[in-house]
């Protein structure tokens, strides 16, 4: 199967284009999704990475005098540095959670700080922000509502799961909620993520996505009824063939399951490194 044609803008729908970056990798998959909304008025949700033929498609599909909004889903760096150029090209605000992760808020300015179920309100659409975090603190999904379609950032991922990573903001009991409140909007039609492809059986991939964070937690715990294990020693287990460049991002992974037991009272440990135990 081949993956999306980079750098090009597509119509997904009368109101809906996508440019996907060419920044493929382990982490960004195909490359990451830029998506524009409207045609008279044009909200950018996550511009993506700063690459000068990325900006220059996405500015000359939108057309630099129609954007109006730089939305942000979250600040992780591959989705957030090219709203800087395109917005000295535009003049539009970057809009955006506030409450970014340290190490990715140093050089993020945002113009509109967002709150959840803020609207954004163009002449031929209507798009609320919904607070999901877990992936990162300031995570934030984007809800079309006239076509109902959702614009989830790396909240859900097409073809692969969401990496929570608590050295970077990740919080699992946060994220898991935030899957549960999603999984509760009424007719949702499709999911539109930060990498990969459209989605059009949204119950269906957030099920799966619960189910799936639900059974890692269970094997977690039953490893350690085992007796105490490392996150190092537990990810070896519950992942014996990641590949070896996502080797460290399964190790953060458990150790985000570890930190929402014990925040449970059902596990205890010693960080990153140490030992952990059943309580």
């Amino acid at each position: 199967m081949t993956g999306p044609t980079v750098e090009v803008a597509r119509a997904l729908s009368p109101l809906v284009r996508r440019v996907t970056a060419d920044n493929p990798g382990l982490m960004t998959g195909p490359g990451t999704n830029t998506y524009l909304v409207g045609v008279d008025e044009v909200a950018v949700i996550d511009p993506g990475p700063a690459l000068d033929r990325h900006v220059d498609v996405v500015t000359a599909a939108a057309g630099a005098d129609r954007v109006r909004w730089i939305l942000l889903t979250h600040t992780h760096p591959d989705h957030w540095p090219a709203a800087e150029e395109l917005h000295r090209r535009t003049g539009a605000p970057v809009c955006a959670l506030p409450g970014a992760p340290r190490a990715d808020a140093v050089t993020v300015a945002i113009d509109r700080p967002l709150a959840d179920g803020d609207v954004i309100e163009g002449s031929e659409f209507r798009i609320e922000a919904i607070a999901t975090p877990g992936h990162a603190p300031n995570h934030c999904c984007f809800l079309l509502t006239g076509e109902r379609a959702l614009f989830t950032g790396d909240h859900v991922l097409e073809g692969t799961t969401t990496v929570v990573n608590p050295q970077r903001g990740g919080d699992m009991a946060a994220y898991l909620a935030s899957l549960e409140r999603l999984r509760a909007l009424r007719r949702l039609a499709r999911i539109l993520p930060g990498h990969g492809e459209v989605m059009t059986d949204p119950k269906t991939v957030l099920d799966g996505y619960l189910a799936h964070r639900r059974m890692r937690e269970r094997e977690v715990v039953a490893l350690l009824g085992e007796g105490p294990a490392t996150p190092r020693n537990l990810a070896r287990r519950l992942y014996p063939d990641v590949a070896p460049g996502l080797a460290e991002m399964a190790r953060r992974q458990v150790y985000a399951h570890l930190r929402k037991l014990r925040a449970e009272g059902r596990a205890d440990g010693r960080g990153y490194t140490g030992r952990w135990r059943l309580v």
